[in-house]
């Protein structure tokens, strides 16, 4: 009897036992349940171009659309129901699938005028842009695009003036006499006196001297915001002729040939390219253009935004720096020959590869 007691016993209590691990393990998968975090959404549904929208055009329900964005890639302001854009005109040029913004759109017709050129909203706060003319050779070869960063290469000839006269030197001089009662200076030059004790006149000269070449980098990391061309008159008219004597009216006596008509002015085309600079960068152009400096664009790297220190550059630093030899004076010179007179006449042929002549 105590031994069947004490089965009952052991049995209750592994039955108890049980039944309160069972009771943990709920309790703990239930809490487990109730603390896993909620799930944070990857994208949320933006407004998009449905098409490619075209400056000036109304916006109407069926150019936008919902789409899926990334969170992580949200605009700084964007657009959620399209009752926020709908009457509105767009102010840019909108690719396909872009984001609509508040700086793309415009309330009105006549807002969408006043609030200046597509040009101006890619112009960062407190950037200026400014265009310069260029050739060829100055715009790397017309290689550039908007969006390019570049540096402004420039050059002058320095020439030695007479700080009083302003004038290229040398100056000219001529022996003068000066005697009591006599004026000796006047607004065409200045008396010097000669080591020798002579008294000499000196005057502007009129020709001009050997000017010194130098180029340095100026403007570092310009960005390119437009490449272009435009057209300029140039005024190639000649000159009207005088009436012929004794004709009425300014008409032309009889027998003799009317007057040509005065041809319309040409268009020159005239290359240039617009940068986004500082201020002060901006009056530095300006000065380069007008005081008519040699301006060249370096093309920079994308990504490359590092300012370098360069040494100036003149003819005595190539010689130097590259080991110029510089040659002595001879008593001789050469020079290149002559074309052939036969030359134009001459042709070779390419399928024959015969010479043949006129």
């Amino acid at each position: 009897m105590g031994s069947r007691r004490t089965l009952v016993l052991v049995g209750l209590l592994i039955i108890g036992v049980a039944l309160i691990v069972g009771v943990l393990l709920l309790r703990r998968r239930g809490g487990g349940e109730e603390a896993a975090p909620a799930e944070t959404p990857q994208a949320m549904k933006i407004l998009v171009a449905a098409n490619n929208l075209t400056r000036g055009m109304s916006i109407t329900p069926d150019l936008v659309l919902a789409q899926d964005w990334p969170i992580q890639h949200l605009p700084p302001v964007y657009y959620t129901d399209p009752a926020q854009v709908v009457g509105y005109f767009v102010r840019v040029d909108i690719p396909q699938g872009m984001p609509l913004m508040p700086s793309m759109l415009s309330p009105s017709a006549e807002a969408l005028g006043a609030m200046g050129s597509p040009a101006a909203l890619q112009i960062p706060e407190g950037k200026r842009a400014i265009a310069i003319p260029l050739d060829l050779l100055g715009a790397v070869a017309w290689a550039l695009r908007p969006g390019d960063h570049v540096d402004v290469l420039a050059s002058w000839l320095i020439q030695e003036l007479d700080q009083e006269f302003q004038s290229v030197l040398p100056n000219q001089w001529a022996a003068l006499q000066c005697g009591e009662g006599q004026l000796c200076q006047g607004i065409y030059g200045r008396v010097e006196l000669l080591p020798t004790g002579q008294v000499i006149m000196v005057y502007p000269s009129e020709g001009k001297a050997q000017a010194r070449y130098v180029a340095q980098v100026t403007i570092q990391d310009a960005t390119v915001l437009g490449v272009g061309t435009y057209q300029v008159p140039v005024d190639t008219a000649a000159p009207q002729p005088a009436p012929t004597p004794g004709a009425e009216g300014g008409q032309p006596a009889p027998g003799t040939a009317p007057a040509e008509p005065t041809p319309m002015p040409a268009m020159a085309k005239v290359q240039a390219v617009i940068l986004v600079v500082d201020p002060q960068e901006a009056l530095v152009l300006k000065a380069l253009v007008e005081t008519k400096a040699d301006i060249t664009l370096a093309l920079r790297r994308p990504g490359d935004t590092a300012r370098v220190s360069t040494d100036t550059v003149s003819q005595d630093y190539i010689i130097v720096r590259y080991n110029f030899v510089v040659p002595p004076k001879l008593p001789y010179a050469i020079g290149a020959p002559e074309a052939n007179p036969l030359e134009e006449r001459i042709s070779i042929g390419t399928a024959t590869g015969g010479v043949t002549g006129e």
